[in-house]
């Protein structure tokens, strides 16, 4: 990663950046994304969460302890009904939407994407909130419409204590000690377990970039299944040195060390813990397969469509991440699934792992090699990456 000056950074680097601040400090960054009211309208937000496919939640504060919480979908008589004020739209995997907000996270480059989880949406009219709360991930919040009042407050943690009996986290006690007000294109940088606390001064839209912080909890009980399913029913506990006991309803120190060891060596098998962080991080946030093409592409029909210069992406709701060296990939996961890398395919496999939309220009090149086109070809029939209708458009108006 180079240490040149980012714009999204407010002119600092990458490598200063994850230094100072990332899981250390908030850092407020003004015009980071001076484009952002262009993305999407608060009625198309609404309209979404009219979609039984797509989760959203509605929040309403009717006083500082009594808060309401409802799931959608919902309807245009819900929206009809809500007060005008002190109720909050929440709108989850916006970028699995919409292709532009998904292209924000390219600005994120400098943190891996197996650790990105989503970009939420949430529209508020003035005095909406969520209350005070904390979270357990990082999260840029970026101000897309309107104006928002941020205050955020002291570290938190697991015994921090919140308001009782509430459908949401709401917490008991909050201590400001900064007090910023955002304005579109703004972006707000906030480490995990910091309280936070932010109110809508007018109509306002915020986006929440997401980084997934998978519990220790949820780490062992995957890894456990994957174990599982690979596990060898031939191989089983031995004891060819066993000796008499005094009591036989002993477990000896022998057996426990011999237990010990098998859980050790299933433990601290790197190769295995690579394999399982492959398939386990690159899956989908909702468990949905995207659609592949009505009909399957033919190679030769692919060459012409990158030659007709038609714009490429990557499914918004795909996860393509890589194991093996940074620059030599050796297995390829695409949704949960590990995929063998052809040989003559490493190079164009790191373009895809690195970017969300793709110059067909670009994939051209990569095509011209045999291998390269028919993996191109796969992927496209899979539907993780398909053709737009229209024509590439290298703005990047989002980049450093």
């Amino acid at each position: 990663m180079s240490s040149k000056p980012q714009a999204v950074l407010g002119g600092r680097s990458a490598e200063l950046f994850l230094s100072e601040y990332w899981q250390k400090q908030p850092l407020l960054i003004r015009n980071a994304f001076p484009e952002i009211e262009q993305l999407i309208e608060p009625e198309e937000l609404a309209g979404l969460s009219l979609d039984d496919s797509v989760e959203s939640r509605i929040i309403l504060e009717r006083s500082p302890v009594d808060w309401e919480l409802r799931h959608g979908p919902f309807t245009e008589k819900t929206f009809k009904n809500l007060p005008k004020s002190h109720w909050t739209l929440l709108v989850q995997a916006l970028d699995h939407q919409i292709p532009a907000v998904a292209d924000l996270l390219e600005a994120f480059q400098f943190i891996p994407n197996w650790r990105t989880d989503d970009i939420m949406a949430s529209f508020a009219p003035v005095g909406g909130s969520v209350g005070p709360h904390y979270d357990y991930y990082d999260v840029f919040l970026i101000q897309a419409h309107g104006q928002r009042r941020w205050q955020l407050g002291q570290p938190c943690d697991e015994d921090t204590e919140l308001l009782p009996n509430l459908p949401v986290r709401i917490l008991r006690d909050f201590v400001p000690t900064h007090d910023w007000i955002l304005n579109p294109g703004d972006m707000l940088y906030l480490p995990p377990g910091l309280a936070h606390h932010g109110v809508a001064e007018n109509d306002c839209m915020t986006f929440s970039v997401g980084f997934r912080a998978p519990s220790d909890q949820e780490i062992i009980n995957d890894f456990v299944h994957y174990l599982l399913a690979k596990s060898n029913q031939a191989s089983r506990y031995t004891d060819p040195d066993l000796q008499v006991q005094a009591n036989p309803g002993w477990i000896s120190h022998a057996a426990v060390e011999k237990v010990a060891d098998t859980l050790q060596r299933m433990v601290s098998d790197r190769a295995q813990i690579t394999s399982w962080m492959g398939e386990y991080l690159s899956q989908t946030k909702y468990d949905q397969n995207p659609e592949p093409p009505e009909d399957d592409y033919p190679e030769a029909e692919v060459k012409e469509l990158l030659h007709d210069n038609l714009s490429v992406r990557r499914e918004e709701s795909s996860r393509f991440i890589y194991t093996g060296d940074p620059n030599n990939p050796q297995q390829l996961f695409i949704n949960g699934n590990p995929m063998d890398i052809p040989p003559m395919t490493q190079s164009m496999i790191l373009y895809l792992c690195k970017k969300r939309h793709y110059n067909p220009a670009n994939l051209s090149m990569f095509c011209e090699t045999p291998e390269n086109l028919k993996l191109l070809t796969r992927l496209l029939n899979l539907g993780v990456i398909y053709f737009e209708e229209d024509r590439f458009v290298d703005e990047e108006p989002f980049q450093e």
